[in-house]
């Protein structure tokens, strides 16, 4: 008994072999991924409530940066959402080290929960291993933007 050949079955067996050699190259990971959770407010709407920092991101070789994109969610209080690409920079390294950054995106913190241009700067502080404290402000650019706080516990994976 002959079995008939698919046309798809050769690109799909070569694809296949192709992601199965490249699972098994020993490639180190050097992307780092955190979640953070704490106090949130901004000014307009006035509102204050919890948020959630989401952030993904990898280092650069050879100087103490790294770069990475963080999307907060506000939950509670007046909503919204920002979504940044990031550098951060450490002044410090292993425990008890601090780091600082700055970013740009888009949002809708503002009054009217339109998108819009958001920057964020933000500092934090190690205060165990994998876990720091962090500072961030944001603001939204636009006539009817907020500017708005964030204060919370950072856990880095």
């Amino acid at each position: 008994m002959r079995v008939a050949k698919s046309p798809l079955m050769r690109p799909t067996l070569l694809i296949v072999a192709t992601l199965a050699a490249l699972t098994a190259l020993p490639i180190r990971a050097s992307a780092s991924s955190s979640v953070a959770a704490g106090g949130y407010t901004q000014n307009a709407p006035s509102s204050t409530g919890g948020a959630i920092i989401l952030s993904s991101g990898a280092s650069i070789p050879a100087v103490p940066l790294e770069v990475q994109a963080s999307l907060l969610t506000a939950i509670g209080g007046g909503g919204g959402y920002a979504l940044t690409g990031e550098i951060r920079g450490f002044t410090g390294g292993g425990f008890g080290g601090a780091y600082i950054g700055a970013g740009a995106g888009i949002g809708n913190l503002s009054r009217d929960r339109s998108t819009g241009p958001v920057f964020t700067v933000f500092a934090g502080k190690s205060i165990a291993p994998f876990t720091s404290l962090e500072l961030r402000v944001y603001r939204q650019t636009k006539d009817t933007g907020a500017t708005a706080g964030f204060i919370g516990v950072r856990f880095s994976f």
